[in-house]
């Protein structure tokens, strides 16, 4: 191939490639593997597109025009393509007619236009659209009518492939020549018949017809109208499953001289409705132009250069359809955004404000909304989102209003705080000793006035001593010291020993340093507090409190 072909595919598919990743990566809400393994098979169908492009070659084909035999570039003039009858005497000077309003070129047999316009595409393809089909049909020439409904059958084939082929429809013009009394070239346009004589300004039928001259070729003419209407333009215009009617952009007719050999449809046509009959002895030469060259400037507003060609069209057409899918999916994803929001905030109203755990799980969803459109507020929304109606605004107004009435669950009531009375060891015992002195109960009564029994709290006693002395008697010391202290409130108050705990922590624990007498004075000491703890300090006269049956239940039930 090529290269000035091999290039115009390769970018072709290159931008069809970047327009279909720009919808599937912007627009499709997919995942990322998903993605792509599209992106990865759309390289791969890419890459094979080209390959096959580029190694394949163009069908062969009989039918090749030389450049010189072409319009040049620069023409801007209808280009028509004649096919039809008997073509060597309508271009006895070669096979193209150049004329101040267009173009005529021989396309021979109705059989081979496709692939002539092939061949004008394939070397230039911006004149595709100027060109146009004649079909040039004579029918003192035809003597089955058969034959010439199957050669107009063979030029709706060729016009539904040049469609295919060119992407849009071609003008087709019928031209049709009888024999009889001569005439000028008649072009009907629609409802206008024009009559156009050959070195004279054109005139209307209607004025034509009303000259002396001209009445004794009316019968002929009305038949030749009558025929191209019935037989020629019903064949081509008429419904059918496998080609699409053509319809006739416009008609050229003209009686003259045709010398038929033998009988033929059109003489025929004209006896059988008229019992005209035309000798070729009485007949004149026809002196009128070959060519409707009228037909030219009716062409000339349904001409014009083609700026891309079939592949350029059908990447224009994949790029619309993208644009169009991507503001459909854009809609889409702003409706599921609002979906998901709105979500959100029916169930932000159905939780009742006093459900704190479910309300705050809620909220924690609607703050996330918040910053996401807050987000997209200062860098702008996604691409996916902009293409349709994005709410962001009016989502984060409705998101908003619903966390202001968020209530905060009231502060939890503050844990008791364990009352610990502080005693000095030295004011209890003796250096060394475990034992209480005497005189310390006064001591102990007047420190221990707010330390009371109670269910549900642990008097805890904890004996500590300073760091002289080995650690295995500081430890034995602080416990024999702590010991000594439980067992005098347990004496006195008549407690339980179930209500107390007894620990011994030696020098482990020092409040202030002991590198001074009187950092180690403090550090030796008892220590007493209330510790809550369940099922604690049972007393025997003590009655359960509501919370605490609870608690007991519960423990029965787990068992």
């Amino acid at each position: 191939m090529r290269r000035t072909v091999i290039i115009p595919v390769v970018l072709h598919t290159l931008v069809a490639v970047a327009t279909l990743l720009w919808l599937l990566w912007c627009f499709i809400p997919t995942g990322n593997v998903f993605n792509g393994l599209i992106t990865l098979l759309l390289l791969l169908l890419a890459g094979g597109y080209v390959v096959k492009n580029c190694r394949s070659e163009e069908p062969a084909s009989d039918v090749t025009l030389p450049v010189a035999e072409l319009p040049l570039l620069d023409t801007q003039g209808p280009v028509v393509l004649v096919c039809g009858d008997m073509l060597e005497t309508l271009f006895q000077g070669g096979p193209l007619r150049k004329t101040a309003q267009g173009w005529w070129l021989r396309a021979g047999d109705v059989s081979r236009l496709t692939d002539i316009v092939r061949s004008i595409q394939k070397q230039f393809p911006r004149q595709v659209g100027q060109l146009s089909v004649m079909y040039r049909c004579l029918p003192d020439y035809h003597q089955d009518e058969a034959v010439l409904r199957s050669a107009l059958k063979t030029l709706r084939q060729q016009c539904k492939q040049i469609k295919s082929l060119t992407g849009f429809t071609l003008p087709v013009v019928l031209s049709a020549e009888f024999s009889g009394p001569e005439t000028p070239w008649i072009i009907v346009r629609g409802d206008k018949r024009i009559v156009c004589p050959v070195n004279d300004s054109p005139q209307a039928f209607i004025d034509w017809q009303q000259a002396g001259d001209n009445i004794l070729a009316l019968p002929a003419v009305s038949q030749a109208f009558s025929f191209i209407r019935n037989m020629l333009a019903d064949e081509l215009e008429k419904p059918d499953r496998l080609t699409p009617p053509v319809r006739v952009f416009s008609v050229a007719m003209r009686l003259g001289v045709i010398n038929p050999e033998t009988q033929s449809v059109w003489s025929d046509w004209l006896y059988s409705r008229t019992c005209l009959q035309f000798s070729r002895e009485s007949l004149q030469p026809l002196h009128t132009g070959l060519f409707p060259d009228a037909v030219l400037p009716l062409l000339v507003p349904f001409t014009s250069t083609v700026q891309g060609g079939q592949r350029t069209r059908r990447l224009v057409l994949l790029m619309w359809l993208c644009v169009l899918t991507a503001m459909g999916m854009s809609a889409l994803n702003n409706r599921n955004l609002i979906r998901h929001v709105s979500a959100n905030l029916q169930r932000w109203n159905a939780i009742p404000m006093k459900h704190y755990r479910p309300k705050a799980e809620s909220l924690a969803a609607l703050k996330q909304d918040v910053l996401l459109l807050e987000r997209w507020q200062r860098q702008g929304e996604p691409l996916r989102y902009s293409l349709g109606y994005y709410p962001g605004q009016r989502l984060w107004l409705a998101l908003q209003q619903a966390i202001d009435t968020w209530t905060p669950p009231p502060a939890p009531k503050p844990k008791p705080v364990p009352k610990i009375v502080r005693l000095d060891s030295m004011s209890l015992f003796d250096s060394g000793k475990s034992a209480l002195k005497d005189g310390s109960t006064k001591i102990l009564v007047n420190a221990l006035v707010g330390i009371k029994a109670r269910t549900g709290w642990l008097i805890v006693v904890s004996g500590h001593t300073d760091n002289t002395g080995s650690v295995q008697l500081n430890q034995t010391l602080s416990l024999q010291r702590a010991e000594a202290v439980r067992n005098w409130m347990r004496d006195t108050g008549d407690i339980p020993e179930s209500c107390f705990a007894v620990q011994g922590y030696g020098d482990s624990r020092p409040i202030v340093s002991n590198d001074t007498p009187d950092g180690r004075a403090h550090n030796r000491r008892v220590e007493i507090s209330l510790v809550p703890q369940a099922d604690a300090c049972r007393l025997p006269d003590a009655k359960l409190a509501p919370q605490d049956v609870s608690d007991v239940s519960t423990k029965q039930m787990e068992k």
